[in-house]
């Protein structure tokens, strides 16, 4: 394919491509890119989740190859995909492509050109069908959620029939399901027991609707078409899975995928193309008294051998035993050359890793595996001679040297291969006519990344080290002690102290409220752990203070006091501002994301478990004082701009402007400003310029001069002032005072 560099690449971008509703677009995004002489790189995930578990999540890194400058334009299948948080990602990294035309399919998306099949016009048609061949005047409609404009849409073009047929519409006809069977099971209970009356026929927003209504029928002896007629719609295929055979309406998806690219070629440069329709038609089956087409289902049977007989290989061979036993990366990919015949009309198979794939320093940080852009590609099939020698590339080359040009259509799928929240690279499949993978190859490549795996680990003895020698008393993350190794070390220091000398144990609750099911969070959750460890380790030269991290986002502090008692809340003033200023902290976590306290014990009765159970129960009582003013409507609103407060402490505010920009009155933001963090806007303003001058006096040396600069003030000495109005003492003496 390199000996073409300069043939057009058009960038698909889509999710679950193994579906028939994908396949039948990306087809004919294929057939017409070919006549082009325009190659095609499918990018697609293989779960396809509505919500990530967070080790899977991370599959979705195959999207950042949009952002690759080989590719001349964009066509984002916005309607496959189930994750409105994915999708949202997705258009949102989009926008850095203002070089080159993007195109949305089947839905709309600001901002882009969007086309997709007219669906009122299609139901509109199926309605006609019922009325003017079978005669029915007496007709249902399940139509999908109905705060989706499409399902109205639909609902539309059932209604538009009707009336043109002077047939009255009726909105209790209409029944609001979710494009799942489960709606259409639910709709024949209805039906069953006698809730709703049998309609002469029922229309369904899409198959899946009706082959739950169908089956339940079946279950309960009402027979169709006989007692009923049902028709589809979409023709998703899976109809052989499901009695009758269901008589639907093909959504024309491939000439939809023609028209994409005619438009995005034209965009590009190039000529326009003569228009196309998108008109579908109907496909018979057995649930309408229309003779079904029976070549259509000799086909589509046909199809379901072929998909059954490449499934049944995966049952009887020992392709997963023999990638486990692989000593090397060679022997996995002469494992994966032999096997290679399991996926279904493909040309050619390139297992494409990133060159560090099996460092775990390299995996588990996130950082890197976004700016790592050198890779090694394998050739495991292809549909020339070749040599097996591995390539280096760049990754968002896209295509490495070794895949060639075939003579047909050009078209290569970008899949992820990772896991448990590792990504090691991607699979390309390259075919040479419309085609792409099936459900086959998903459970392939989901065998292949669990050996690749269990090679990693096989291999990496970094992995071996850390699982044979890291120490049970300390945090594997941060090296800090764990509550064990922190109860250990104190057991000791309480020997060698004074009978008079007291323990001073401070605990400090961090990104509460925080979310951690993505991966994403988690990651983050990780480098702002190592920020707090590496600010408490920088910020004390003490021996007798000790830090530990008892459990996830639960730090602690404890240090041996002299029969005078320490300034507590001066103490935990320090902790907080410590860790809400560090630079990861303040830029992923909230203002009331913190909960410090501390208390103090006698040397003689202390006990680490009881303790620590004492300060938890004091910060479980901040927490819940702080969830209760997250009730307010407006406390989210509110937290935002303190935010801006804190991470912007040398910027002038405006409290009109802001109440123009909340739309409400100043009286009212003040008032509830003032209740819901105990303070006014006007003394947060300065309380901000002060915490954060608090932070520079405690981990910089910077003189007083300059930090009042970076702090927002032109005056030094007024600064002095409000310095020790609001903390009662001089910045020197904050700075010299308890040493942490």
């Amino acid at each position: 394919m390199a000996t073409e560099s300069h043939c057009k690449l058009i960038g698909v971008v889509t999710a679950g491509a193994e579906h028939s509703e994908q396949k039948h677009l990306i087809s004919g995004i294929i057939k017409r890119a070919g006549e082009l002489n325009i190659d095609v790189a499918v990018f697609s995930n293989i779960y396809n989740a509505a919500k990530y578990h967070s080790h899977v999540e991370i599959e979705n890194n195959i999207y950042d190859l949009i952002v690759s400058k080989r590719l001349d334009g964009i066509i984002l299948n916005s309607e496959s995909f189930v994750n409105e948080k994915l999708l949202n990602s997705i258009v949102e990294n989009l926008t850095s492509r203002t070089d080159i035309p993007v195109i949305s399919t089947g839905r709309a998306i600001d901002k882009y050109t969007s086309i997709d099949n007219d669906t009122m016009k299609d139901i509109m048609n199926i309605t006609n069908h019922l009325i003017e061949v079978h005669g029915f005047t007496d007709i249902h409609m399940l139509t999908g959620y109905d705060f989706f404009d499409d399902s109205h849409n639909r609902v539309n073009g059932y209604k538009e029939a009707l009336l043109s047929h002077n047939i009255p519409f009726d909105e209790n006809k209409v029944i609001f399901g979710n494009f799942w069977l489960n709606s259409g099971e639910d709709l024949a209970m209805e039906y069953i027991t006698g809730k709703r009356k049998l309609p002469e026929a029922i229309v369904c927003a899409n198959d899946y609707m009706a082959y739950g209504l169908c089956d339940v029928f079946l279950n309960n002896n009402i027979f169709i078409p006989d007692d009923v007629t049902v028709i589809g719609y979409e023709y998703v295929g899976q109809r052989y899975y499901h009695a009758p055979f269901l008589t639907t309406y093909y959504r024309n998806r491939k000439a939809l995928g023609i028209k994409a690219v005619n438009n995005l070629y034209e965009m590009m440069g190039g000529p326009k193309s003569d228009d196309i329709s998108l008109d579908g038609h109907m496909i018979f089956g057995n649930t309408c008294s229309c003779c079904s087409d029976n070549k259509l289902l000799f086909k589509e049977l046909s199809e379901i051998r072929s998909e059954m007989f490449y499934s049944n290989l995966n049952l009887v061979n020992n392709f997963e035993q023999q990638l486990s036993l692989c000593r090397s990366l060679s022997d996995y990919v002469n494992v994966l050359q032999q096997f290679s015949y399991m996926i279904r009309d493909v040309v050619g198979i390139y297992l494409c890793l990133y060159e560090n794939w099996c460092n775990s320093d390299f995996l588990e940080n996130s950082s890197d595996q976004t700016n790592n852009e050198s890779m090694i590609c394998y050739t495991v099939t292809s549909p020339e001679a070749h040599s097996f020698e591995p390539k280096y590339y760049d990754k968002y080359q896209l295509f490495p040297d070794v895949i060639p040009k075939t003579k047909n259509e050009n078209a290569l799928y970008f899949c992820p291969i990772f896991f448990s929240g590792r990504e090691f690279g991607y699979i390309i499949l390259q075919y040479d006519k419309p085609d792409g993978y099936d459900s086959v190859f998903r459970d392939w490549l989901k065998t292949a990344s669990s050996a690749l795996e269990i090679l990693r680990m096989k291999n990496d003895i970094h992995t071996l080290l850390e699982y044979n020698n890291l120490s049970s008393l300390h945090d594997s993350v941060t090296g800090m002690y764990n509550q064990h190794g922190l109860k250990n070390e104190l057991h000791y220091m309480i020997k060698e102290m004074n009978s008079s000398e007291k323990i001073l144990l401070v605990l400090i609750q961090t990104e509460i409220f925080s979310d951690d099911d993505s991966i994403k969070r988690q990651q983050i959750s990780v480098q702002i752990s190592l920020e707090i460890a590496d600010t408490l380790k920088k910020a004390t030269e003490n021996r007798n203070i000790l830090y530990g991290k008892l459990s996830n986002k639960l730090y602690a502090y404890a240090a041996v006091c002299s029969e005078d008692s320490p300034d507590i809340e001066l103490i935990c003033d320090k902790l907080t501002t410590l860790v809400m200023h560090g630079s990861e902290y303040s830029r992923y976590c909230d203002m009331d994301s913190i909960a410090v306290h501390g208390e103090i014990f006698d040397m003689n009765s202390f006990d680490f478990d009881s303790a620590v159970n004492s300060v938890t129960q004091s910060i479980n009582i901040k927490i819940d004082e702080i969830s209760s003013k997250r009730d307010n409507t407006y406390y989210m609103n509110y937290l935002k701009l303190r935010n801006r407060l804190y991470i912007n402490p040398n910027e002038e505010w405006n409290s009109q402007e802001i109440c123009r920009d909340m739309h409400m009155s100043y009286g009212y933001f003040r008032a509830t400003y003032k209740e819901l963090f105990g303070v006014s806007f006007h003394q947060d303003v300065i309380q901000s310029k002060i915490s954060y001058a608090k932070y520079l006096l405690i981990t910089t040396m910077l003189s007083l001069p300059a930090i009042a600069e970076k702090c927002g003030y032109e005056d030094y000495k007024y600064f002095l002032r409000q310095f020790k109005n609001f903390t009662g003492m001089t910045p020197n003496a904050y700075r010299k005072d308890v040493v942490l």
